[in-house]
């Protein structure tokens, strides 16, 4: 058990490093810390080292040996936390964290007979910039796979009770009032829709990145090696790294395909908080039970309440994600000039978004975890209101051609309270044939789901 006193995560001024830090799959924050940029940066130095010294001009000057190339991906594979601290500690003296890398690769070149020789090689014709885009880069789709994957855990659940309740009608609400009948099942397949067809975008995004120098017409290089067709090698560095060339840029990549991306998690984020507020008034109306957890406590004063927690925690963390996506997906659209820094503080702040939005997530797979239909509230409200059939008579008597139909059934119905008995007198005073109206004196409430169950176990596209 941890000791309170050591736990570090007390004085965290961020809730994503303590309170929430345990709800964080530990694989995201090896990812979007320091620590994980620090390893991207070192990634991108050694495979772009490796990848210059296969070209046939360079690799004349500066030719790699088998051992050589695992020693330096080995380097990336048991990269350590100690590693990152002495790259930290390098920092400290060159006030420049991606200079702080290639000092580290240096040292260890240094270390080495048959790569002393070629430590200059190191961040060849490379700005920081170059370095840095890559790595949020690769941080970015390897990120994308753990949200969606936790996304897709979500779906199961809401997929699990579409299916359960795919025709167990359900009184709707249009502007809060009772409404034409659905289904439960129905009204999650409406979510569960959204999330896959915004998921799916997500997932389909192209991820671009440069590697062309200080602003981007790789001047150095071409000074250097213009025998070399630096713009189709670098597009195959990129490419063997699974990402797009941006081929136009200024010293820095533009960050259009970056802001897309968030605008994708701001919109999944959106969908998913219209769920939350959806299911957390289905449960005021007592449409839906939470199952009470003996140790949990609801209320501080209350406690009879089962309060609807994990919804309203997702909420709060979907706003804050949507909120943070916008922010910055807006301002990483523009630089001054050829460059400016202002996205370098800011781009440290995705791994915030990303845990926001996999808190929200995670809080929900627990919300939906916890929930059962109140069955016996559900129908007896479909029961009682039998006003709802306003809508299928008026609608019938349109089609019969009956004139002034729908204000007929206004003035019969509208701010009056309505009983079966009520219907029953209204349809049998319509102008109708006896056939259509005994096939309205059959209908329930209840039975007036139309498509409802259909729609529902149709698969997503």
């Amino acid at each position: 058990m941890t000791n309170i006193n050591n736990d570090l995560s007390l004085k965290s001024i961020s809730p994503v490093d303590g309170r929430y830090s345990s709800q964080i799959e530990q694989e995201l924050k090896d990812i979007n810390s320091e620590y994980g940029l620090i390893k991207k940066r070192l990634h991108v130095e050694i495979t772009w080292f490796i990848f210059l010294t296969n070209l046939p001009l360079i690799k004349k000057k500066f030719n790699l040996s088998k051992n050589d190339k695992q020693y330096l991906l080995s380097l990336i594979k048991n990269f350590t936390l100690k590693d990152a601290v002495e790259i930290k500690n390098i920092e400290k003296t060159t006030n420049h964290d991606v200079k702080s890398i290639e000092y580290f690769l240096k040292n260890k070149f240094d270390k080495r007979k048959t790569l002393k020789s070629k430590k200059e090689l190191i961040h060849f014709c490379a700005t920081s910039e170059d370095i840095n885009n890559i790595s949020y880069a690769l941080m970015y789709k390897e990120t994308r796979v753990i949200l969606l994957n936790k996304l897709k855990e979500l779906q199961v659940i809401i997929n699990k009770y579409e299916i359960k309740y795919a025709d167990t009608p359900m009184l709707s609400r249009t502007h809060g009032q009772k409404a034409t009948p659905t289904t439960f099942g129905k009204e999650l397949k409406v979510f569960s829709s959204r999330i896959n067809k915004q998921s799916k975008f997500m997932m389909k995004r192209e991820v671009f990145a440069k590697m062309n120098g200080a602003v981007g017409n790789y001047n150095a290089h071409h000074f250097v090696l213009p025998e070399i067709k630096w713009d189709i090698e670098t597009k195959k560095y990129l490419k063997s790294l699974d990402l797009s060339q941006n081929e136009y840029t200024t010293q820095i990549e533009n960050h259009d395909w970056l802001s897309e991306s968030l605008n994708d998690i701001n919109m999944i984020s959106n969908i998913l908080l219209d769920f939350s507020k959806d299911i957390w008034m289905y449960i005021m109306l007592d449409y839906i039970k939470q199952k009470n957890i003996k140790s949990e406590v609801g209320s501080s004063t209350m406690p009879h309440k089962v309060n609807p927690i994990n919804f309203e925690n997702a909420e709060g963390n979907l706003e804050i994600t949507s909120a943070l996506a916008q922010s910055i997906g807006k301002k990483l659209l523009s630089s001054r000039l050829q460059r400016d820094l202002t996205d370098s503080t800011v781009l440290r702040n995705l791994g915030v978004i990303y845990a926001h939005f996999y808190i929200s997530i995670q809080s929900l797979i627990k919300g939906m975890n916890k929930i059962d239909i109140n069955l016996d509230k559900i129908n007896d409200e479909i029961n009682e209101s039998w006003e709802i059939l306003a809508e299928p008579i008026q609608t019938i008597m349109r089609y019969y051609n009956i004139e002034n139909s729908y204000d007929i059934i206004k003035n019969a119905t509208r701010g009056k309270s309505i009983d079966e008995k009520t219907i029953k007198i209204i349809i049998n005073n319509c102008d109708l044939d006896k056939s259509v109206k005994l096939k309205l004196l059959k209908l329930r409430p209840r039975e007036y789901i139309g498509l409802a169950r259909k729609l529902t176990l149709k698969k997503n596209r």
